[in-house]
Formats: structure tokens, C-alpha cells, sequence
């Protein structure tokens, strides 16, 4: 056989393989998502761009995918041809002398050059580097459902703080404005006090109750701070200011259904990521299953081996073999046994963590629906009774104009309308914040319209 026909058999087995490069991933297109357009808030999405670039929770998931991809590429690689170069330079002593049969050769030395390209490929009869490759595309997958979860919690986690700022930032003004009535209501009932026309425990009452107010209005005011402090985390911003937000006033949120189908489960990604799971277990139990079996390589080297570098490529230097290796573990003490088994057992596992993952997914939807419906019901519930209390205001002030009451009875009637503006404000927060929990049970897609998903 010439070198060149040797030559052309090195070039096949190195390509006749499939090349196994990883899938290109279809990334998620976190920044696209219509579903946080919904709440007409441009503040809100100027924020989320700079989550998903900054925060490196984010980014710790998608370096976890990328190295999952690179596991494919790494696993793939068994499925080609391995080419490597194992050359030698030595120097080769005899003894005395050396005896073949009747040839003797008297003591020499000389030098061994030898410069062999070196080419292996296991044949994959039973498919099990295939398998294995299967396998570590399902990983892949689930990998990338864990970074979509992660997105989905954070931009979840994030708007809901974003919106209790809000609540905070709306319900300290309006605290603001109650205590600098209540402080007059104070003043004018020592006035009353003093001039006999009210006990001492009306005027204590009215202390105590803008003590109260004050400690509620402290309270607030941490818990600004530390939502604030939260959401710049999330943004992974260096510096500790005041985040911007949007007015109370030009909330908006997206209606939510009466009832969902539970079939939109489908789209959680721990749901699917347990699926996945499964089905990996289950390639993993087809891998170990083939390891019982024996393996094939084909193996072969071209070269050149001379004693000296002046006949180094000389035709008579020139070296090649090609052939096929059998192996096969007779016995390896019950290892291969054991670990079919474990990977049996992790299978089971897998399919009763999915039966449960579902009927867990059920009724975090279920939930969250409940939540939406009360906190839509509660909302409406507190406009009523602030429209009501807007009444009752409108008549104390037409009271007080025409002499039929007090002053400050009608500082009292302000700072009533002002509580139940304060609790409508925590209702309206809540309607949204709910709509926000149902968005991430249902998997981050867009509930309001699941007939187009």
C-alpha cells in the first residue's frame, strides 16, 4: 500500500464521521417580552433592561447554560476521531551481544527516531456515545429552563418591590398630610381642654392617636429605605440612590381571567425541567445498559521510523497499521451492575418528582387565581367605600360652611377620607402585585392571552 492510498484512508476516517457540533440555542428573549408592556409603565422597562444586564444572578444562570452547551461539544467529541502525534527520539544500547540463532550481532548503540501520526475512533455500534450526547442535550435544556426561571422570579421579585415603593413613597405623603391634621385636631382640643369644653380623655385620646400615626409614618419610612435597598441589589447598581419610579396616580395593570386552564401549567419551567429530567434519567438507563457490552476501535498510525535524521522521510522509513481493537470488561467487581442500578433508581425518582412537580404547579395556579379574584374584589370593595367617604367629606365641609359644625369636625372628616384613601391605596398595590404572582405561576407567559401562545 503507497503513502498516498494510506494517506486518503487517514482523511476518511478523520471525516466520514458526522461532525457533532452543539445545537445553537434559541435564547430566550427575555428583553421582547410583551408581557411587562402591559403595565403602561416605561420607568418599569427602562428598569428591567438594566436588570437583565446587570444582575448577576442573571448572568450566573446564563454562564450555567453556556457551560452546558460546551458539555455537548466535550461529550460530542467521543463520537469523532481522536488524532494525536506520539513521537520518540532515543537511544538504543546493546549488550555484549545479541543471538538469532545463528546470526550474531556484536554489541552496538545507535539512535531511534520515531515520528508517527497516531488516529483512534471508537466504532459506536450500540449507540451509547450517542445516548450520552442525548443525555447532555436534555441537560442543556434544563439548564436552560432553570435561567428562565431565574429571570422570571427576578423580574417578578423586582416589579412587585418596584410597586411596594410606590405604596410606600404614596402612603408617607398622605401619613404626612394626616399628621399635620391630627396635629391641629390636637391643638384645638387643648384649646377646648383648657376652656372646660372637652375631658382630659378626649385630649389623650387624640395624643395617643398621633403617636400612632407618627410611628406608622417611621415605620413607612424604613421600609421605603429597604425596598429601595432591595431593588438597587437586583439592579446591581454601586451606588445607593433613590430609585425612580412612577406616580401612584398612573398605575395600570392588566385585567385577569375568571379561570384559567390548567393546561397552561405547561409552560412553568420547573414543570418542563423535570420532564426533562425524566427523560434524561431515562437516556442514562439506556447508557449504563449498553456499558455491559463490548466496544469496537478502529485505530491506526502513519509515520516514519529511521535511525538517522539525514534518512528521516526516506521511502524505506515510511510506517503504517490499521486495525480494529476489541474491549470488554469481563469483570469490574459489580461496578457496572451498581450503577445501572442507580441510574434506575434516579429514574423512578424523576418521574415522581414530575408527578409532584405537577400537581405543585396546579395549585400555585390555583392560588395565585384566588389571590387576583380577592384582591380585584377587595379593590373594588375600597373604592366604593372611598367614593362614600368622599360623600360623607363633601357633607361635613357643607356642614361646617353653613355654621352646623365645628372646625374640628371637619378636620376629622379630612383625616377619615385620608385613611381610606391610604387603604385604597394598599388595595390598588395589591391588585397589581397580584397580577404579578399569577404571571410567575403560570410560567412568565402572558395569561391574558393563552389562546395565541
Amino acid at each position: 500500500m503507497t503513502f498516498k492510498n494510506l494517506l486518503t484512508i487517514l482523511i476518511l476516517l478523520l471525516f466520514a464521521s458526522p461532525i457533532l457540533a452543539a445545537e445553537k440555542i434559541n435564547k430566550f428573549d427575555y428583553i421582547n417580552m410583551p408581557w411587562w408592556k402591559n403595565y403602561n409603565d416605561e420607568i418599569l422597562l427602562g428598569h428591567l433592561q438594566t436588570l437583565y444586564n446587570n444582575n448577576h444572578d442573571l448572568k450566573i444562570a446564563e454562564y450555567n447554560t453556556k457551560q452546558a452547551e460546551e458539555n455537548i461539544r466535550l461529550i460530542g467529541s467521543n463520537q469523532l476521531p481522536q488524532v494525536g502525534f506520539d513521537g520518540s527520539l532515543s537511544r538504543v544500547l546493546s549488550g555484549p551481544q545479541t543471538e538469532f540463532g545463528s546470526v550474531i550481532i556484536p554489541e552496538y548503540s545507535q539512535n531511534e527516531l520515531f515520528l508517527p501520526l497516531r488516529a483512534s475512533y471508537e466504532i459506536d455500534i450500540w449507540g451509547q456515545n450517542y445516548l450520552n450526547r442525548k443525555s447532555a442535550k436534555k441537560q442543556k435544556e434544563i439548564v436552560s429552563e432553570q435561567e428562565r426561571a431565574t429571570y422570571i422570579y427576578l423580574t417578578s421579585s423586582f416589579c412587585a418591590n418596584y410597586y411596594n415603593l410606590i405604596k410606600a413613597d404614596e402612603t408617607e405623603k398622605i401619613l404626612s398630610e394626616i399628621i399635620s391634621l391630627q396635629t391641629q385636631i390636637v391643638k384645638m382640643t387643648e384649646k377646648k381642654y383648657n376652656a372646660g369644653l372637652a375631658s382630659i380623655n378626649e385630649l389623650l385620646s387624640e395624643k395617643q392617636i398621633l403617636v400612632k400615626f407618627e410611628q406608622d409614618l417611621n415605620k413607612i419610612k424604613e421600609d421605603r429605605k429597604v425596598i429601595n435597598s432591595e431593588l438597587v441589589t437586583l439592579l446591581a447598581l454601586k451606588s445607593d440612590k433613590e430609585i425612580e419610579h412612577s406616580n401612584f396616580d398612573s398605575i395600570s395593570c392588566p385585567n385577569t381571567p375568571d379561570s384559567l386552564a390548567m393546561t397552561i401549567i405547561k409552560y412553568r419551567p420547573d414543570l418542563i425541567s423535570s420532564e426533562k429530567y425524566a427523560q434524561k434519567a431515562g437516556l442514562d438507563v439506556r447508557v449504563a445498559k449498553r456499558d455491559f457490552l463490548p466496544k469496537f476501535f478502529l485505530y491506526g498510525n502513519l509515520g516514519f521510523n529511521a535511525y538517522r535524521w539525514n534518512r528521516m522521510f526516506a521511502n524505506e522509513t515510511f510506517l503504517s497499521n490499521i486495525g480494529i481493537a476489541p474491549s470488554w470488561d469481563i469483570f469490574t467487581g459489580g461496578a457496572k451492575l451498581a450503577r445501572f442500578r442507580i441510574n434506575k433508581y434516579e429514574y423512578k425518582k424523576a418521574a415522581e418528582k414530575y408527578k409532584k412537580t405537577v400537581l405543585t404547579s396546579i395549585q400555585e395556579v390555583n392560588d395565585a387565581l384566588v389571590e387576583t379574584k380577592t384582591a380585584k374584589a377587595n379593590l373594588i370593595k375600597s373604592q366604593e367605600d372611598l367614593e362614600l367617604e368622599k360623600e360623607k367629606h363633601a357633607l361635613s365641609e357643607k356642614q361646617f360652611n353653613i355654621g352646623d359644625s365645628s372646625k374640628l369636625y371637619e378636620l376629622k372628616s379630612q383625616v377619615s377620607l385620608l385613611l381610606v384613601k391610604q387603604r385604597n391605596v394598599t388595595y390598588t398595590i395589591n391588585n397589581v402585585i397580584s397580577t404579578i404572582s399569577l404571571y410567575n405561576a403560570v410560567g412568565g407567559v402572558d395569561y391574558t392571552n393563552v389562546e395565541n401562545l
